[in-house]
Order: C-alpha cells, then structure tokens, then sequence
C-alpha cells in the first residue's frame, strides 16, 4: 500500500476531530434551567403538624409528549418547538405536583398537604389530571385540567372540576413563560384548596 492511500484514514480522522470541535465551540450558551412554582420564603419558621388534616396530593398525571424537560411552546394546531435556551430541571410532573403541593400548604393553613404517602390516614385525598399546559406563539399560557377531592379512603369523590385556565406571558423569552405557567397553576391550587375546604366543612371541620 501506498503511503498516499495509507496517510488518507488519517487525515479523514483529523478532519471529523476538527469538525466536532469547531460544532462544540460554536454550540452558544448552555440551557438555562428553570423550575415550576415560587420558592419558599426565606425567614427562619417552624409550624407544628401535629393535630392537622392530612392532605395527601397524589402525583399529578401529564400528557406523555408534554413530560419531558424541554419546555415545549404551540407554534400550530399539531406542532411543539422546544426552547433552544431553557430547559425543566425535573420532569414536567414532578414539577406540576412540587408546585401545587407547594401552593396548597400556602393556601390551607391549618393543613398538612404533602405529596408523600405518610403512615396516617389523610382526611383527604388529592387527584389531578393535566390534559393541556402549553405556552402557545399568541403569548398565552393554557392549563386545562382536572382535579378531583376524595375522602381519605380514596373511595368517594367529594368535589371537583374540570377548569381552563389562561395567563398571559408578560414578556419574551423563557422565564416570562415559566412565570406565567407559575401562575397557572397558583390559579389551579386555589379553586382545588375551595374545594377541599368545602368538602371540610361537611365533614364540621
């Protein structure tokens, strides 16, 4: 073999190592990660559980091509985009069941809402069925869902819903997006902790 033909494998080599390297250092800025909810506040408190209703919030169900860590906008009637430069750090239901949990604490003093099943019995169980969350290309945030109270036998539903739910995305770029769907699910948590604290009061609670 010649050494031409024998010096071609390598050069060939050089020139894809070359090629991968010049991609990585044009690839911009790595994703931004964001998270669905608003965080806890800082200030040093203690809040004894004891003697409070057990709420447990089962882990809320998401469409498959929605729970992902992309944070996916409409651009048409059958068409997702992912955002180039912002990302989930969870998986979109672990995010939406995080934040309403979150949410229902802050909306039902008096209550224990966790999203972990605890050695007691709750007084009330928690379901939740996303069927829509998207940022849409008009600059609106749409959540339909379901939400559903049970007793805490999980046997009988005692309340709920099916809602729509609009926000509007109050600037560009990702993180107006995930301020807007933030507020969405606030929205959500509200109407479920009503019925939560509706289905209490039959109970004279």
């Amino acid at each position: 073999m010649s050494k031409a033909l024998r010096t071609t494998p390598v050069i060939a080599a050089l020139a894809a190592v070359a090629a991968v390297l010049a991609a990585c250092g044009t690839a911009g800025p790595p994703h931004v990660t964001y998270v669905l909810g608003t965080p806890a506040p800082a200030s040093a408190s203690v809040e004894p559980l004891a003697g409070r209703p057990l709420v447990e919030v089962r882990p809320v169900r998401v469409p498959d091509y929605l729970d992902m860590t992309d944070i996916l906008v409409r651009k048409s009637t059958n068409e997702m985009a992912p955002s180039p430069t912002g990302r989930w750090g969870e998986r979109l239901s672990v995010g939406v069941t995080r934040a309403l949990t979150l949410d229902l604490a802050r909306q039902l003093p008096g209550f224990n809402v966790a999203a972990i099943e605890e050695p007691e019995r709750p007084a009330r169980l928690v379901l939740a069925d996303v069927e829509s969350f998207e940022p849409r290309a008009d600059g609106s945030v749409i959540l339909v869902a379901r939400w559903r109270v049970l007793d805490g036998a999980g046997r009988t539903t005692l309340a709920g819903e099916r809602v729509a739910l609009t926000e509007p995305v109050a600037g560009p770029g990702d993180a107006a997006i995930v301020a807007a769907m933030t507020r969405a699910v606030e929205a959500f948590a509200a109407r479920v902790a009503d019925g939560v604290r509706g289905t209490m009061r039959h109970d004279g609670r």
